[in-house]
């Protein structure tokens, strides 16, 4: 049991872009994880995103990292660009449906990245939805719920990301 519910949203993420190389659409160009459950989408399509939804006591257990255990609610993301037509008219029905295409594949490449992910760990996956478009995006997204300790720092144990303003 990892101590360190950032260390866990991240390993999913790796595992969540490592899959989507695989789909229709590919992997996505910006992925994050992110401190709330999902991000602006208005910054972009074809990004991927792990986001904390919440994390709370298992009333009674004691985690190997010295402190009770926690349950890890995370929110995989992933955005497409939604089709858009000349005129500002409704897409042709091809491209909604190759969009539909990708949206499950995007789905199917989610429930791969926590199966990977948490192979050793205990999880549940909540739901699965799709997104309607908005802001020129739609995609998807998956919750999921995983075990975890909660005794350690982020870092030293998760390097920094080039930039971060904290280096």
């Amino acid at each position: 049991m990892d101590c360190s519910p950032y260390r866990v949203a991240a390993g999913l993420l790796a595992a969540v872009q490592a899959h989507l190389a695989d789909t229709r659409a590919g992997a996505a160009q910006r992925i994050a994880v992110y401190p709330h459950a999902a991000p602006a989408i208005e910054f972009g399509c074809n990004m991927a995103w792990v986001g904390v939804g919440s994390i709370a006591p298992i009333p009674g257990a004691k985690g190997p990292c010295g402190t009770s255990g926690w349950t890890l609610d995370l929110t995989i993301g992933v955005a497409r660009c939604w089709p858009v037509a000349d005129g500002n008219s409704a897409p042709p029905t091809a491209a909604v449906d190759s969009a539909a295409r990708d949206v499950f594949d995007d789905g199917e490449a989610m429930r791969r990245a926590v199966v990977d992910a948490f192979d050793d760990m205990e999880f549940t996956v909540k739901s699965w939805q799709p997104m309607n478009p908005q802001g020129g995006a739609h995609g998807s997204t998956m919750t999921v719920t995983v075990h975890v300790g909660w005794g350690a720092f982020v870092e030293p144990g998760s390097p920094m990301l080039p930039g971060d303003p904290r280096a």
